[in-house]
């Protein structure tokens, strides 16, 4: 707070704790996810999707990029073409989102 700020000490408490209880609401939606689209502009408009592998299955994420013909998916053994080809163990390979990203992001800006 400020001398220009005319919020309260009770003001900014109270904008504190509605904010812990959004990001509660974010969180608790994040962890029933099971896509993420993720636009790329640092690679010309990219567009990662990013799945959880359905829970009878595993517990892997995969990561692919649309194209015409099915795609790409980004695995441990890189690019591979036409995602509907793979078999499920070499597309959900990832154990988090977040890893997939990374992983993914890694090699579009390699490429």
């Amino acid at each position: 707070m400020t001398d220009t700020d005319p919020r309260t000490r009770e003001d900014l408490l109270s904008e504190i704790s509605n904010l812990r209880a959004e990001l509660e609401r974010v969180r608790a939606l994040a962890a029933d996810a099971t896509e993420y689209r993720i636009p790329l502009p640092e690679n010309g408009g990219t567009t990662l999707i990013v799945r959880r592998q359905a829970l009878v299955n595993g517990m892997g994420w995969a990561v692919s990029v649309p194209a015409y013909g099915g795609g790409r998916a980004w695995t441990t053994e890189g690019w591979q073409e036409s995602i509907s080809a793979l078999s499920v163990d070499r597309l959900f390979c990832w154990p988090d989102a977040t890893t997939a990203v990374t992983e993914a992001r890694r090699a579009l800006a390699a490429a």
